[in-house]
């Protein structure tokens, strides 16, 4: 489904995004959804590094971090994240609007972290990336990727396996979880890359086409 610079703009100018508070010593992180080009949009999307123990190791995300003491604001997180983690720079001219809050479980217990997504234009040129230690690859992906819903598709996920796609369920198919994913270069765009993607698929008033893809999810 093809998207208008000018469409995503006016519907952020629009939207008004769901606002959390933090408790107190609660985590902040922010993610950016970068996106660039014309006339045809794509979206900067990144396949974190492997790291034994992190629960996002190797999935496919978006740029951004927890926050840092000396950061002034959570935008302010996004945009030094993203400069780290690929290189590209992002500022005040660069920024289209904000996305509802995500409250986020970290770990297994009860921990929760507030997620700040916003949404940035960089340009019509897709500027190369420049990848830190933390980041395997990082890719310029269509829009009409993301909406195609020959791409859609979902991710089996066993608790007691791990946390990675596919993963085996010694204790039976009942306790394996299904979640919706966009097929990506042989990888799945899935968990909480996927649901801020539905936040701004939300905004925009068009669907991603996952919901059919999911076993025995019109049965």
């Amino acid at each position: 489904m093809p998207f208008a610079l000018e469409q995503i703009r006016q519907a952020l100018a629009r939207h008004h995004p769901q606002q959390l508070e933090p408790l107190p010593h609660q985590a902040e992180a922010a993610v950016a959804l970068v996106l660039a080009g014309h006339p045809e949009l794509s979206l900067c999307v990144i396949r974190r590094a492997e790291h034994p123990g992190d629960r996002w190791s190797g999935h496919l995300a978006l740029p951004g971090g927890r926050a840092d003491p000396a950061d002034p604001h959570p935008r302010a997180v996004a945009e030094r994240e993203t400069l780290e983690e690929v290189g590209l720079v992002l500022d005040q001219r660069h920024w289209l609007g904000d996305l509802s809050h995500v409250l986020v479980r970290v770990g297994g217990g009860d921990r929760r972290m507030v997620l700040y997504p916003f949404v940035y234009y960089l340009g019509a040129d897709l500027p190369a990336f420049t990848p830190s230690d933390e980041v395997a690859e990082a890719f310029w992906v269509p829009l009409s990727h993301l909406w195609d819903p020959a791409n859609a598709g979902h991710v089996e996920w066993a608790p007691t396996a791990g946390p990675g796609p596919g993963a085996a369920n010694q204790r039976g198919q009942r306790d394996r979880l299904v979640y919706p994913a966009i097929r990506f270069r042989g990888h799945a765009i899935w968990g909480l890359t996927f649901r801020i993607l539905t936040l701004f698929s939300d905004v925009l008033d068009a669907p991603l086409p996952h919901l059919e893809e999911i076993p025995g999810l019109g049965t």
